[in-house]
């Protein structure tokens, strides 16, 4: 692997833009999902206002572990590159209709007809799940750049040192 200096340098820029991408992409992120969170509670508390603070509330939902189970399943993926083990997440929603007696949608708790601001909020808050696995996803991938910035540091580094001790 006796690469050019230029070479180096012309991989540390790539890099680094890069990785400055992936930053503006996850503040981007962080950003539609702080919009999507205060929505979502917005019309949270639209559907409490509606049918009154004690209809909404954590009383209806359920105390025992084993009815409160999640309606995502997360999916990791182990990628090795260059040496480094990168996770990468994917989320899917699960199936209600193949197990009704395991997964229960969670807005039933708080009756059959709830608000439409109820089950608002509840996309809501859902879209914030899939933001939340793209944000890691993105962090992964900016972890992994940042890994390979700094091996191709010492390379240079070890590059311009052979080639002081040479001259």
């Amino acid at each position: 692997m006796h690469e050019s200096i230029d070479d180096v340098c012309n991989a540390i820029d790539d890099n680094l833009l890069h990785s400055l991408e992936l930053m503006q992409e996850k503040v981007n992120v962080n950003v539609q999902m702080e919009k999507i969170l205060r929505d979502g509670y917005i019309e949270l508390a639209k559907a409490k206002y509606i049918r009154g603070k004690e209809s909404i509330s954590v009383l209806q939902v359920p105390m025992d572990d084993e009815r409160v189970v999640s309606l995502f399943e997360l999916e990791t993926k182990l990628t090795e590159e260059t040496g480094k083990i990168i996770p990468n997440f994917d989320i899917s929603f699960k199936n209600l209709d193949k197990s009704e007696d395991e997964i229960q949608d969670p807005i039933k708790w708080f009756g059959v007809l709830v608000p439409q601001n109820l089950r608002i909020a509840q996309k809501r808050f859902q879209e914030s799940v899939y933001l939340a696995v793209r944000a890691a996803n993105i962090q992964a991938e900016l972890t992994s750049v940042l890994d390979k910035l700094q091996s191709l540091y010492f390379l240079k580094h070890t590059s311009c040192s052979t080639d002081v001790i040479q001259k």
